[in-house]
């Protein structure tokens, strides 16, 4: 009986084996494709049920073809000792390269209309569908459960944060799902570390930035020129500040924001009247595009940002995003190499994407939560194809002239990448630094290094809600170099007909553009016990230096002359 009974059991696991593996052939193995969000701090989870019906705009990242390909294009396009510098691939080159294959679009067409979500809207190359679902449906695509999360603050949003797991048919076939894991860099609308004094004016205006960096007026192309910045959490750019902006700081000009990508509210924020009253001041002689994201799901706008700035075949040639974290895994790690392929295709494309290098020092504590005694750059800076700007101040503040150093009022963002290998442009410069720097107490990574390059990031004069006020941080660095290299990309333009698309392997090239920046540290604030020092050379906290224009309006025109002859 007993044998029976053990024959009987076997036959029972056997079928069980069979049924089960019917069932995974026919919906599929489940596989992570996210890891579980990583809670910032000041977030907590509660017992507050989540409609079902709720919706979320989502986005799915399709795989790619031939990402080898492009890298080696984007390579070549970038190198200006290169016999292909500055020689870009059409719109249209590019779309017919790095579209999905049509497997994996039917695979991902199969699983959102089975699933009943509505899409709104399909990238020009096939890589980015976007569409709307509700919550029941998105738990049930993702295989986990919506959280209602509540901020320190009051801040409430709901939340899919244990992972997302879909069948690896879909996993084959997509880089990233987002829209409705990721958390905000701040529940509020406006950082405050931004702002320094209300109702008086910082020392440095468009025209003590100019007088500091040699900024020298650059003829018109003829060909059309266009800068952008893009904004996020919640902020929007208000024209009448911007119009009071250039009349009172920038010599009376006429300052319109000439296109709008997604919504924008008359609503003013610190960031983005900072962000588009400096790229426009410097850089007057493109017209400005704002891309704005209020979802206030950062790594998923992210997203949505590249997937816009690659979707039109009229595009900036000069972009600045003054927002990132320090915090380590912020961002899943799909979605960290997602938007470096996508700033890649942007390179490849002729854009230079400026990006500020954080506010958190060298990130050991930061506002999104503490890495725990790991020193952390700033992501998105962190990726090796944008170029990371961090800040400077007068080492007299008394005076806005003289000898710069690394920033006092707060820690300029720099450091190593955990995600991102050093770049070859790069490497020699890294490899100088770590030999020669007394390093920090404190675990770090080797990988690509930022910043790259700085500009002054205290004091800065914006106008805000109508009221003048000063403002500091690597958010007003970027803009402005930003506005600098729309100006390169002027004369660019005029030598060759190109953009200057990725810039920093010329930057390195030609280090004497710079003005070197040997004074100060990012060991500043809640990061003082550990950072890391500005000295000879590149360094992690200031970069490169900080710009002589002069020096870099000639090496610019030489090699795009140079390119226009090949």
């Amino acid at each position: 009986k007993a044998t029976v009974s053990v024959l009987y059991w076997r036959r029972v696991k056997m079928r069980c084996a069979v049924l089960m593996a019917l069932v995974a052939a026919s919906s599929g193995t489940l596989v992570q494709l996210h890891e579980p969000t990583m809670i910032p701090r000041g977030w907590r989870a509660t017992d507050e049920k989540v409609d079902p019906n709720g919706k979320f705009r989502v986005a799915v990242a399709v795989k790619r073809s031939n990402m080898g390909a492009l890298g080696r294009i984007f390579e070549e396009v970038s190198d200006p000792q290169g016999a292909n510098y500055l020689q870009y691939p059409s719109y249209e080159e590019i779309g017919e390269m790095v579209r999905p294959s049509e497997a994996h679009t039917r695979v991902v067409r199969e699983w959102l209309s089975g699933n009943g979500v509505v899409v709104t809207r399909v990238h020009p190359h096939g890589d980015y569908i976007h569409g709307e679902a509700t919550v029941a449906q998105l738990e049930t695509m993702a295989n986990g459960k919506f959280v209602t999360y509540e901020h320190e603050t009051g801040a409430k949003i709901w939340r899919l944060t244990s992972g997302v797991h879909v069948p690896q048919e879909v996993a084959d076939a997509v880089d990233t799902f987002a829209g409705f894991h990721g958390f905000p860099l701040n529940p509020v609308v406006v950082d405050k570390r931004l702002r320094e004094k209300v109702g008086l004016a910082g020392k440095v205006n468009p025209s003590v930035f100019r007088e500091t960096y040699n900024v020298t007026t650059v003829p018109k192309s003829g060909q059309r020129n266009i800068q952008a910045i893009a904004q996020f959490q919640g902020q929007y750019v208000d024209s009448k500040d911007l119009a009071d902006f250039c009349v009172k700081y920038d010599g009376g000009k006429n300052c319109t924001i000439s296109k709008f990508v997604g919504k924008n509210e008359q609503q003013p924020g610190i960031e983005s009247m900072l962000d588009t009253e400096y790229i426009m001041s410097i850089g007057d002689t493109a017209e400005t595009w704002v891309y704005s994201y209020p979802n206030f799901d950062f790594c998923a706008d992210l997203g949505t940002f590249g997937s816009d700035v690659t979707g039109e075949t009229t595009f900036p040639f000069s972009i600045s995003i003054s927002y990132g974290s320090q915090k380590i895994d912020y961002c899943s790690s799909a979605i960290t190499t997602r938007l470096a392929d996508d700033i890649q295709k942007m390179g490849t494309m002729g854009i230079t994407v400026m990006i500020s290098s954080g506010d958190d020092g060298s990130g050991g504590e930061t506002r999104q939560g503490s890495n725990g005694g790991k020193l952390s750059p700033s992501f998105p800076a962190s990726i090796p194809t944008c170029i990371a700007v961090g800040s400077t101040y007068y080492v007299d503040p008394a005076v806005t002239s003289g000898e710069e150093e690394a920033t006092t009022q707060f820690g300029s963002g720099g450091g190593f990448s955990y995600d991102f290998p050093v770049p070859s442009y790069q490497a020699q410069a890294v490899q100088t630094y770590l030999a020669t720097v007394t390093k920090p107490k404190a675990q770090y990574a080797t990988g690509r290094g930022s910043p790259d390059v700085s500009t002054l990031g205290e004091s800065f004069t914006v106008v805000e809600g109508g009221s003048t006020i000063a403002v500091g941080g690597t958010s007003c660095s970027s803009p402005s170099f930003a506005g600098l290299v729309t100006l390169l990309n002027e004369a660019c333009l005029a030598e060759s007909g190109k953009s200057l698309g990725y810039a920093n392997p010329l930057f390195y090239q030609n280090p004497t553009m710079f003005t070197d920046i040997v004074k100060g540290t990012n060991a500043i604030g809640e990061n003082r016990a550990a950072g890391w020092e500005a000295i000879k050379g590149w360094d992690a906290a200031t970069g490169l230096g900080t710009p002589n224009f002069g020096f870099m309006l000639d090496v610019v025109k030489t090699a795009c002359k140079k390119a226009a002859r090949k």
